[in-house]
């Protein structure tokens, strides 16, 4: 089904890939940088089994968004005796999801101002939920060809006991652990994960994949698929796609 597996480790068989700029994206930001994991293999599969979705498991799409805080802003603006109604103004901006607008009244320069400001990671629910019916056995699990299983995941097969995943192109890849996030000002809960970083390239067959596949905790229990990729089928490049998708586990 899937042709020839071959090694990540082909990853240094890339040059073509990377003259046609296939790219990766990922979350961002600190603590979801893959780790060198110190899990066996076994810890490390029953890690990625029990983040795998299961079979009619109901899972729901998300997509990226953004925020905007005010870090620190009402404490400076208070230490230096601004105007408590501009402030309200400006926070009650920020909470409708507003860019706030600089007033002197705050007591502060703009560019303090500007400082004061971020733009903070989201989950938007998009409203769209699915049920997938996956294929699982003892060993694998298997996002079938079906049109009930979005595209972007058609064809993904896990196996349970290292947690390899193979991909249509036919190349298999190995997870690592991912850390949990420890940064207080991230709004994206991580609470550490498994990840794959998807990078091979078969110079014969002209396939290949750029990419990379996590499986997030997040602090409310539910778990966070992302999925990111651009591949090549015989010599042809495809366009980069994305899927992010929350479900209990």
């Amino acid at each position: 089904m899937f042709g020839t597996a071959m090694s990540a480790s082909r990853c240094s068989l890339l040059p073509l890939v990377a003259l046609l700029g296939l790219g990766t994206a990922g979350l961002g930001g600190p603590g979801t940088s893959a780790l060198a994991s110190a899990e066996l293999p076994a810890a490390l599969a029953a890690r990625v089994t029990a983040l795998l979705p299961g079979p009619e498991q109901t899972v729901q799409v998300v997509k990226r968004g953004s925020r905007i805080a005010t870090v620190n802003l009402q404490q400076h603006v208070t230490s230096v005796g601004g105007s408590p109604a501009a402030l309200r103004t400006v926070l009650a901006s920020a909470a409708r999801g507003q860019v706030p607008s600089y007033d002197a009244r705050l007591g502060i320069t703009r560019e303090q101002f500007g400082a004061y400001l971020a733009f903070q990671p989201v989950l938007v629910p998009s409203g769209k939920s699915l049920k997938l019916p996956l294929l699982r056995t003892s060993q694998r699990l298997t996002f079938p060809e079906q049109s009930s299983v979005p595209a972007l995941l058609r064809g993904l097969s896990f196996d349970l006991r290292s947690g390899e995943v193979q991909v249509p192109e036919g190349f298999s890849f190995k997870p690592v652990r991912v850390s949990a996030s420890t940064a207080t000002d991230r709004s994206i809960d991580l609470r550490g994960g498994v990840q794959w970083k998807m990078h091979g390239y078969d110079p014969i067959s002209q396939n290949g994949i750029h990419g990379q596949l996590s499986l997030h905790q997040l602090g409310s229990g539910q778990v966070l698929l992302t999925y990111q990729r651009t591949n090549m089928l015989r010599g042809v490049p495809g366009e980069e796609a994305e899927i992010l998708l929350t479900y209990s586990r």
